[in-house]
């Protein structure tokens, strides 16, 4: 008989002592490496429905011209970053010191290398999606040709692919390994 008062009673108005899992959780984890805690299973992905009104629709001039000013504005701040991350670049002379000190120099410079490049592959994409609002082509697909949506483009302006395809281009890295 398993007792979680161990025998000792409750005071009367005194809350129960709360259960670890709530009362939906499953009690079944996951083992994880020895010396840490177990950890909570994962739960499964919610898929909406789709409906046929969930369409996107093609973007109004308004919606464009605030797009537009988002991606100016990250491009001017990207721009900006990039000067910075290369002057700075420049400015970090190689000084003699201990092996210590050349690792944490190194140690920077690479981390500062991965994110002036993370910053270039943007401003690449930002370009993309400007010049693509001056051909007329920006907010369609370029897997299907279907306007991505609004509120796609609200979060990521400079998205290529609309959700469903976006999520189709990953399944099929995934099951090559890449």
């Amino acid at each position: 008989m398993n007792d979680p008062t161990n025998g000792r009673k409750r005071a009367a108005g005194a809350p129960a002592t709360p259960s670890p899992l709530p009362p939906s959780a499953p009690a079944a984890t996951t083992h994880s490496a020895p010396g840490e805690g177990p950890k909570p299973p994962t739960p499964p992905p919610v898929r909406r429905p789709v409906d046929e009104g969930d369409e996107p629709e093609e973007l109004t001039d308004v919606q464009l011209r605030e797009l537009r000013g988002i991606l100016e504005q990250r491009r001017a701040e990207l721009v900006a970053s990039i000067d910075g991350r290369r002057g700075d670049e420049r400015d970090a002379g190689r000084e003699v010191g201990d092996e210590m000190d050349e690792a944490n120099t190194e140690g920077a410079s690479a981390m500062a290398s991965k994110l002036l490049e993370r910053d270039v592959h943007l401003l690449r994409e930002i370009d993309r999606a400007l010049a693509k609002m001056g051909e007329s082509s920006y907010g369609a697909c370029e897997g299907t040709g279907e306007p991505i949506g609004y509120s796609r483009l609200k979060l990521r302006p400079w998205a290529r692919f609309s959700v469903e395809y976006q999520e189709e281009l990953e399944r099929a890295q995934r099951s090559r390994g890449v």
